[in-house]
């Protein structure tokens, strides 16, 4: 396989059961890293055709991971994930998993669905205490707020880390729901440091599924540029 040497063997996560497979990258945006996930079997969708290479590039990169993640379960599709409803990846038939990728890096975890019900994973940039200000409003309420604030950690992390939560749990629910929902249709309510975790409960019915509620642990861990966070049930 071209460039497998780029593809590491840890990515930035938390930790992972047994049961799950990740594979990671680094990759540039350049015409190069493009044209090398291409060799490597990765093809664009018509969707991207016109899409800027930065787009491009970051679909073949995270569905690079993910055929490197299934593999290693043991599947032996070589085909591209497609594209489904609402950009989501269209995992094979036994397999659920996710992708994630920014900060040039992408990753993907994969499962088989007999020993999961749902998978989802993000990685994202710390932001900026500038960048951070204003979102506030529009990612949590004042008692989220509070919770990072009682706990000392910075705003600028604090709503890094929330944003990529609630980002891992809308990948986990959407096979349930099946459409775009809120960041506040979710909230923080409570948070363990010393486990590296935060629980998020549903303040609104999204599915018969997926009730208001409804509480699901977020495993998470930070890196020197990153926040990386893990949804799993």
């Amino acid at each position: 396989m071209p460039f497998a040497a780029n593809v590491v063997i840890e990515a930035i996560l938390p930790p992972l059961p047994d049961s799950l497979s990740h594979a990671g990258m680094r990759y540039a945006v350049d015409a190069g890293q493009l044209a090398q996930l291409k060799a490597g079997g990765i093809i664009l969708p018509d969707s991207l055709a016109n899409a800027v290479l930065k787009r491009q590039v970051e679909f073949a990169a995270g569905r690079f991971c993910a055929r490197q993640a299934l593999q290693k379960l043991g599947y032996g599709g070589v085909a591209t994930l497609p594209v489904g409803q609402h950009r989501a990846p269209v995992w094979p038939d036994g397999y659920l998993g996710s992708i994630s990728h920014g900060d040039g890096q992408a990753m993907a975890v994969a499962a088989r669905n007999q020993e999961w019900r749902a998978l989802g994973i993000d990685i994202e940039t710390l932001l900026s205490n500038e960048a951070a200000q204003p979102l506030v409003e529009h990612l949590m309420t004042a008692a989220e707020l509070a919770i990072g604030v009682a706990a000392g950690i910075t705003l600028e992390r604090w709503l890094s880390l929330v944003f990529s939560a609630k980002e891992s749990l809308f990948k986990a629910l959407y096979p349930f729901v099946g459409r775009y929902f809120d960041f506040l249709d979710a909230e923080v309510c409570e948070l363990d440091e010393p486990q590296a975790g935060l629980m998020l409960r549903l303040v609104s019915t999204l599915s018969s599924q997926c009730v208001k509620g409804s509480e699901y642990c977020i495993r998470y861990c930070y890196s020197t540029n990153n926040v990386a966070t893990l949804c799993l049930f």
